[in-house]
């Protein structure tokens, strides 16, 4: 793909937002041919000083008008709370501006939906930043699925979590920026399930809330016609965080963090369970993490190494479908990312439980 873009003139990004994943964006296209940060887009002008320091170049705005007003932006990437996401979605759509839009793309079906017919009606390019799909190891994944190199899919398990104080509340834990596990973590296991298996025939889950009442945990049990995929999100502790897929011919294990997978493992058929060894319903367990490291006849591993954080995967992807004239990513169509918030909306229409 950078070879592709390598005679091309500059691409041009506007960045709304100027956080940590909006900071890591902009480091990520140093490695990103042709491409550059003409605009930042910030609440206040102090608020874009650590960004603007970063891309002195940039011309910082407070108002998303004035920056969607500037003919030499190329396409703009939204990195504001959750809750953000679709208002400024739809304004950037409305100038005829590609978007890519931080995951989750928005915080309820009816508002990705929104986006994908205003997408439609003015065709134009807009995908959400579900920035591992684009990572060369989860790439290799799908490839592997898809050749048959695990045979028939018989199931998938993932489980992402990370341990957070909930009594310092932040915006994980406040329903008005659309904090939650699932919104935060449970979308990288249910997109990747779902870009690896299709729309889940059928829906389950559990979820436990924070003092808050947004979901602390979740649990998701999806069926794809013969295959289950058992996933897992939190912010309550530190999970195992892989992602290991289970077919009739062997297994495939993006190995942790699977959402920033630079190591992926290939079990043949004879140690197509191993990966499970002791494990519960999500996370592999001692046995098979130790077997998984150690050389075993009938396990490889491929190491997938990259610059930076990996977001420039993603921005290439744009780039390069943008100067193509697409208006949707192959890799990352908006159905999908409907898809996903169904999910979530569907498991988190049950009572919350209290996990054991």
């Amino acid at each position: 793909m950078e070879a592709a873009l390598s005679g091309d003139p500059p691409f041009v990004w506007g960045i709304v937002g100027s956080g940590a994943i909006a900071t890591q964006f902009a480091a990520d296209l140093a490695y990103a041919p042709q491409a550059k940060v003409g605009a930042i887009c910030a609440r206040t002008e102090a608020s874009a000083v650590p960004l603007a320091r970063l891309v002195p170049e940039a011309t910082v705005f407070t108002d998303l008008p004035a920056l969607l007003a500037e003919p030499a932006i190329d396409a703009v990437y939204i990195a504001t709370p959750n809750v953000l996401h679709a208002e400024q979605a739809l304004a950037v759509i409305a100038a005829r501006k590609p978007a890519l839009i931080e995951k989750p793309i928005a915080t309820t079906t009816r508002d990705v939906q929104a986006i994908a017919d205003a997408a439609a009606r003015n065709g134009c390019f807009v995908m959400e930043g579900l920035w591992s799909r684009f990572l060369p190891a989860v790439e290799a994944t799908a490839r592997l699925v898809q050749e048959g190199t695990v045979g028939r899919v018989t199931g998938l398990r993932a489980e992402l979590a990370y341990s957070h104080d909930e009594r310092t509340g932040g915006r994980l834990f406040d329903p008005a920026l659309g904090g939650g596990a699932a919104l935060d973590l449970g979308v990288y296991p249910l997109s990747l399930a779902i870009r690896l298996l299709g729309t889940p025939t059928m829906v389950e889950g559990t979820w436990e809330a924070a003092a808050s009442g947004v979901d602390r945990r979740s649990r998701f049990r999806l069926q794809f016609g013969d295959a289950t995929a058992d996933l897992a999100c939190g912010l309550t502790h530190d999970g195992e965080n892989s992602f290991t897929v289970f077919g009739t011919e062997g297994a495939l294990r993006l190995e942790p963090p699977f959402l920033k997978a630079r190591r992926l493992t290939v079990f043949s058929r004879r140690l197509r369970n191993l990966p499970l060894l002791g494990g519960g319903a999500s996370a592999p367990g001692l046995i098979g993490r130790m077997f998984s490291r150690l050389p075993v006849p009938g396990k490889r591993s491929e190491t997938y190494t990259f610059p930076g954080g990996g977001l420039q995967f993603e921005a290439l992807a744009v780039m390069a479908a943008v100067r193509a004239g697409a208006t949707e990513s192959p890799i990352m169509p908006l159905a999908e990312s409907v898809a996903v918030l169904k999910v979530i909306e569907e498991v988190r229409n049950q009572p919350a439980r209290t996990f054991g």
